[in-house]
């Protein structure tokens, strides 16, 4: 098994809360993981960990037995719970503006196929159904062929 992304005595404290404590886990490569919990368990705060936005107080995050660096950053996709997308703009043109952070990509015509594009993607993203503004940003987080998705 490889193991694509490990946490090991992964811990965040906020004021007075601890909001992951000592997590160890090891997320193998072509395998969908959920995290389930209560309210306040500390899964989002997890997430925003193995993402690399925030920082652990202590413990190490390991991405193919690396820390968390630049490579890391090329390597991931995020759909985030909100993004603002570029308004003015097409979803065309947001899939190429999000294309030009990432020294790799997939191409355009993959994307608008995978992801169901191809009837809106020309249209303003003002102008989307919440479904078709799901459906563009699941294709910005694949834009770059990411290693590791967060969706």
């Amino acid at each position: 098994m490889t193991v694509l992304l490990s946490a090991h005595q992964l811990i965040k404290h906020f004021r007075g809360v601890k909001a992951v404590d000592g997590l160890d886990l090891a997320l193998p490569a072509g395998r969908c993981v959920g995290l389930l919990g209560p309210n306040g368990a500390g899964k989002t705060t997890t997430v925003e960990l193995l993402e690399g936005i925030q920082q652990p107080t202590s413990g190490t995050i390991l991405y193919h037995d690396r820390p968390l660096g630049p490579h890391f950053r090329q390597n991931i996709g995020i759909m985030f719970q909100s993004t603002a997308l570029q308004d003015f703009i097409t979803g065309r043109e947001n899939l190429r503006l999000f294309g030009s952070f990432y020294q790799r990509t997939l191409p355009l015509a993959e994307l608008i196929e995978s992801c169901a594009l191809g009837e809106f993607l020309d249209r303003d993203t003002r102008k989307l159904s919440g479904g078709q503004r799901q459906r563009l940003l699941l294709a910005i987080a694949l834009v770059n062929d990411p290693g590791i998705d967060f969706s």
